[in-house]
């Protein structure tokens, strides 16, 4: 439908190579998600996932695309989820090796060393950034902690339109 209506949508998947427990490229006959876009008849493109500025351009050219009435553009991130799925898996299934390679690629810390080696910052603001960020998930984390349980009759809430 919106390729069909050129709308000016972009559909961003984060590609982290693994369903809970199964590998992606194990699960799908079409690994590559940015092929599929074709069927739809919108450009898909795939991109560096780890690369702040590389995810950013490609943003940036479908949303020029979009812009201009062109239609929605699939955007297929190749990252990684340096985790278990959920509390619920071990994480048992990639090896050592896999995750200390996609570690070494961390986004955040390539692009800090990006920022520090064009002197676009310092270290003293990236270490305020961190701070702030860090101040931010403690206060959320006490917030939740301390609130209240929901209630049962809270479990339908904000799920039907009221009339």
């Amino acid at each position: 439908m919106a390729a069909l209506w050129k709308l000016p949508i972009l559909f961003v998947v984060e590609n982290n190579k693994w369903a809970i427990g199964m590998a992606h490229e194990r699960a799908t006959s079409q690994p590559e998600i940015y092929r599929k876009a074709a069927v739809f008849g919108m450009p898909g493109v795939e991109v560096d996932g780890m690369d702040v500025l590389a995810v950013r351009a490609a943003a940036q050219e479908a949303v020029a695309r979009a812009r201009a009435g062109e239609g929605p553009t699939l955007i297929e991130c190749l990252t990684y989820r340096f985790r278990g799925h959920s509390l619920a898996d071990p994480d048992e299934l990639r090896s050592k090796a896999e995750k200390e390679a996609w570690l070494a690629r961390d986004p955040i810390k390539r692009f800090e060393a990006y920022l520090l080696e064009h002197d676009l910052v310092g270290e003293e603001t990236l270490k305020g950034i961190r701070d702030r960020i860090q101040t931010q998930i403690d206060n959320a984390l006490t917030f939740a902690e301390e609130s209240p349980e929901p209630s049962p009759e809270d479990l339908y809430k904000y799920i039907f339109a009221d009339s």
